[in-house]
């Protein structure tokens, strides 16, 4: 557990896995998406638990490298922090991306057209030739490999979970400018929560929605609510003595209003009413201190904070998972995907589900051990970075 900042990594396993069934809903059991709509809204809410992801790293990220940046001199450099960044996210999105041009170059071998199931033949997707799908376009290449697929129309290409993985990388260059609003009190930085909310205001007015993830809007959906995650730090460890944090109901309340909000349709008040409740949230989980709790021990142990760790290669792996599984269960077997779309069983639409989360967590498990971590350790070492004592929070 991380005590410093506690309950932080069972949070991203937890979204991690939510953005997980937004997908899903589209690939596995569309069938099943509008009665489960006309019951609750909170998977089709799961795009939202993205912007917990760039608060959660906000905040993370300037408690890791908030004093070093801002000694005289500085402790670690602006390029070594962006080459530590880079050996935590790139490896493994390469790898994913490599395993994806992979597979459409068999399918263009043995002439396999784009499946993704009955919504996608409704589209006019189905047959698409490899290369050629809206998301797997050959002219997309080249900005998914230098990760900035975010500044172009090819946000939702390749791996389309990786837009935001752009828009982090973004939010990376812009961290020395950024990082002031973690480490001083000035009138300036009060203003940093309230221009934050204006842009996220500005996008879901302007398109009815937060679910941007191209251009610039997308870019300025994530680095704000990046720089609500800088700015919500020196309040998380100004909080860590209040006694409110002594006690579970705070923490109860917080974690369970977003849930509760996702159960309605979104409209921009209630958008922006569910970031608030991130903010809080985060503000309340980082500030817990040493304490027996059954609330705490249900939601921080040893469970959930290896999902958190996973949730890296969960996040990443879903994508293959969904989308490339889908198309091969087709090519193998096409009798079986025409037999599933045709069923309506929500008993079997939850089997389904749980299979799926279970091949994806024991995927995700190898590809922490084996590839995330293997190869993040051989790049420090590779570049002669050390890393802060911190570097695993991030």
């Amino acid at each position: 557990m991380n005590q410093s900042l506690p309950l932080l990594t069972p949070l991203r396993g937890i979204a991690a896995l939510m953005v997980v069934l937004f997908h899903a809903r589209l690939l596995l059991f569309p069938q099943l998406m509008e009665s489960i709509a006309g019951h609750t809204q909170l998977i089709e809410n799961g795009y939202l638990w993205v912007d917990l992801f760039f608060i959660l790293s906000g905040v993370v990220l300037a408690h890791v490298y908030g004093e070093a940046f801002t000694r005289t001199p500085r402790t670690v450099s602006y390029g070594r922090f962006l080459w530590l960044r880079l050996t935590r996210v790139y490896p493994l999105y390469l790898v994913t991306l490599l395993l994806l041009v992979g597979w459409e170059l068999y399918k263009a071998q043995h002439g396999v057209g784009f499946y993704a199931g009955p919504l996608f033949k409704m589209w006019e997707w189905e047959g698409m030739p490899p290369f050629g799908s809206p998301f797997t376009p050959a002219e997309a290449l080249p900005s998914a490999f230098l990760l900035l697929q975010v500044m172009t129309d090819h946000g939702l290409t390749w791996n389309f979970a990786a837009w935001s993985l752009s828009v982090e990388w973004i939010s990376y260059l812009l961290f020395p400018l950024l990082i002031p609003l973690a480490v001083t009190r000035s009138r300036w930085s009060h203003l940093a929560p309230l221009l934050a909310l204006t842009v996220l205001a500005f996008i879901v007015h302007s398109r009815g929605t937060l679910d941007v993830t191209s251009g610039a809007l997308a870019v300025g959906r994530g680095v704000s609510e990046f720089v609500l995650g800088l700015w919500l730090l020196p309040r998380v460890k100004a909080a860590q003595g209040l006694p409110m944090m002594k006690h579970d109901l705070p923490l109860l309340v917080a974690f369970a209003l977003p849930f509760a909000l996702m159960q309605f349709t979104m409209t921009p008040q209630l958008t922006l009413l569910l970031i608030a409740s991130y903010v809080l949230l985060i503000w309340i989980a980082a500030a817990q201190g040493e304490r027996r709790s059954p609330l705490l021990r249900l939601l921080d142990n040893r469970f959930t904070n290896w999902l958190g760790d996973l949730s890296y290669s969960i996040y990443l792996l879903h994508a293959l998972v969904l989308l490339t599984g889908c198309e091969l269960i087709h090519y193998l077997a096409p009798g079986s995907t025409e037999w599933w779309y045709g069923q309506t069983n929500p008993l079997l639409g939850v089997v389904a589900t749980l299979l799926m989360l279970v091949v994806l967590i024991g995927l995700s498990a190898l590809s922490y051990n084996l590839l995330e971590r293997p190869l993040q350790r051989r790049l420090r070492r590779l570049g002669k970075a050390r890393q802060p004592v911190l570097e695993q929070a991030g």
